[in-house]
């Protein structure tokens, strides 16, 4: 089915409305969108013009004529645009709520007349998917959609296939995203693209594929284990609730294993005045305990080692792509120097989706941590499956 397929029959059964987002003003529209991330009350405008999806804003022939902030990240923004520009083409608004829920409608516009359409653009993921990939372009964030498509579906799959074969299932309780990430990869891409900057969409691609990544570490490490969950995996980001706690067939121990705990509060720099020389990485990916461990408090990981309780091992996962900060070298040997200061595990590694820097890996083997980078390939994760039996079979 090609772009225009997907919406003729929907076109072809429309209803007028009153919306508030688009109005009739004699030889104009107006037309408003809330623009400010995916986990408030906004929504995003977005019509179809020669062969793609482009946001109001970008609409030829639309001009700006006012922009409102409302609050912390959230800008009104109204835009004017002649009729014969808008009328009988596909309009989508892409609204989130504050709980993280998506919604996307189909509109489309004729002499002054607001039509909804029938439209189910989310009905199942290949829909979802065909729509995110008619988006145009604002900059070069299709690399990063291409291996988006490479590598989440897969990983995905292989991730929820791991758990249940140790007897679980992942439950991702209110983050939303990562539950879309994992089960609705098609879905998570659209909700992307809803973003109206390069950077918006770039980061917010990279993020949803580094949490896959984070959850494939920790079930391959539930692989060379051969374990067996002894709860289901629960996610709850830096709220230090155990991932899971499991039992290895092959060392005959359990251990806890936290996913992105918080070590002590991790606004500590901002609720101390003067936060100069407090540390500043305060949430690694992965911390893992022999034994049997329960919730120990937000911010609190801290108290476990100073009841003398150390790690057994720790993992920071990287994707390699330096898009973002947190890849750059520099700031990864900051934030395993301090992880390494504070908890003291008996075991670091950093695993990476790519190869990782000459350089940046002799830092890192002289603080002692252990890197397995191209961790998709056959040859690394056999090493790490051996690194991680080893790692946790020794007291």
């Amino acid at each position: 089915m090609n772009s225009e397929d997907l919406f003729t029959s929907c076109l072809t059964n429309c209803e007028v409305v009153d919306r508030g987002f688009i109005k009739s003003l004699g030889s104009e529209y107006e037309v408003t969108q809330v623009v400010g991330g995916t986990r408030q009350t906004t929504n995003y405008v977005y019509v179809y013009v020669n062969g793609c999806f482009v946001n109001i804003k970008r609409l030829r022939g639309s001009r700006l004529v006012s922009r409102t902030r409302r609050r912390r990240n959230m800008t009104e923004e109204v835009y004017r645009v002649p009729r014969d520009v808008l009328d009988g083409k596909v309009i989508l608004n892409l609204s989130f709520s504050t709980s993280g829920h998506f919604s996307a409608e189909t509109y489309t516009t004729d002499e002054g007349v607001v039509k909804r359409c029938s439209c189910d653009l989310l009905k199942d993921d290949e829909s979802a998917l065909k729509t995110a990939l008619m988006f145009c372009p604002v900059g070069d964030e299709w690399d990063i959609v291409k291996q988006y498509l490479d590598l989440v579906p897969k990983l995905s799959r292989e991730t929820i296939d791991i758990v249940r074969r140790s007897g679980a299932e992942i439950h991702t309780g209110s983050a939303e995203r990562l539950s879309d990430v994992l089960r609705r990869p098609g879905f998570s891409i659209l909700i992307c693209m809803a973003l109206t900057t390069t950077q918006g969409r770039v980061q917010c691609l990279l993020i949803n594929m580094a949490h896959v990544l984070e959850l494939y570490a920790a079930a391959k490490v539930v692989e060379a284990l051969d374990g067996v969950s002894l709860s289901g995996w629960s996610t709850w980001f830096t709220g230090n609730v155990p991932l899971t706690t499991v039992k290895s067939r092959i060392t005959g121990r359990e251990y806890t294993i936290f996913y992105q705990p918080s070590i002590l509060p991790h606004t500590l720099s901002i609720m101390v005045p003067d936060a100069r020389g407090l540390p500043k990485h305060l949430v690694p990916d992965i911390v893992i305990f022999e034994g049997r461990i329960d919730y120990v408090g937000w911010g609190k990981l801290m108290d476990l080692v100073n009841q003398g309780k150390t790690p057994n091992l720790l993992i920071e996962v990287k994707l390699g792509i330096k898009r973002m900060r947190w890849e750059e070298p520099q700031y990864v040997i900051e934030q395993m120097s301090e992880y390494i200061k504070l908890l003291r595990p008996r075991n670091t590694v950093l695993v990476s989706l790519s190869n990782i820097d000459p350089g940046l890996r002799k830092r890192l083997e002289e603080l002692g941590v252990a890197v397995f980078d191209n961790i998709t390939s056959e040859t690394t994760q056999n090493n790490f499956k051996n690194y991680i039996v080893k790692a946790l079979s020794t007291q």
